[in-house]
């Protein structure tokens, strides 16, 4: 099972033995990667729709992991409690869907559960979710996926631990791990945010709008370019 860049990012955060419960599992190539690679021993595959729970389910079965990987349909994290998973992946997800699914499942807020989440839009609303509601964040990644590395896609790694935090603006849109490791993917990632709040600036300046934030923010983000 060979996975993508996003997939593989995501691969690595999952800690070695944990008992996962992958949410929006599609095609279930993580739970089932993972398990062919002898990362972990068991897993629930589950997502919202009957099609990609019977595309999971025949990849499962072909792999000849019937016994260790369960494939259910599920509207977000409600049956996966039974399961009792130390590890909860939520990939491929808008920001505020993945919020929405968190907060309907107040179990997750135990400092044995490790999350490993990658929105596909509003990253920065999870990211100040997190921080504001007792979720530290332990590890990020940005990485690039396409033959010319035009999709860029963020993952962040959070436990709880009951503590509240309140991130700056720069931190909830890029991420302080990522800044600090200034890679060239990240960098790209800062040059595209920058693009849309001028884009964003141009808009609003035509509107007679106050545009003084936006303009800090991109000030703010340059310095790490």
């Amino acid at each position: 099972m060979i996975l993508d860049t996003r997939l593989r990012a995501a691969a690595e955060m999952v800690e070695r033995g944990a008992r996962l419960a992958d949410i929006g599992s599609d095609h279930a190539y993580l739970p089932i990667a993972l398990c062919l690679e002898g990362k972990i021993e068991y897993a629930l595959a589950s997502d919202i729709n009957e099609g990609p729970v019977a595309s999971a389910r025949a990849n499962i079965a072909k792999n000849g992991l019937k016994d260790r990987i369960e494939a259910i349909r599920a509207d977000g994290l409600d049956k996966a409690r039974d399961f009792a998973p130390d590890c909860i992946t939520v990939l491929g997800m808008g920001g505020e869907l993945i919020v929405s699914i968190l907060e309907r499942a107040e179990w997750v807020r135990d400092g044995k559960i490790t999350l490993v989440l990658q929105p596909m839009t509003h990253a920065e609303i999870l990211a100040e979710y997190l921080a504001g509601n007792g979720f530290d964040i332990i590890d990020e990644k940005i990485v690039s996926v396409g033959e010319r590395d035009d999709r860029i896609y963020r993952l962040l790694k959070a436990r709880y631990d009951g503590e509240s935090r309140c991130i700056g603006r720069v931190d909830a849109l890029v991420g302080r791990i990522n800044l600090e490791r200034g890679d060239d993917v990240t960098k790209r990632y800062v040059s595209r945010i920058i693009a849309v709040l001028k884009t964003k600036i141009s808009g609003k300046e035509k509107a007679a709008l106050d545009t003084s934030e936006e303009k800090a923010l991109i000030s703010e983000l340059e310095k790490y370019l």
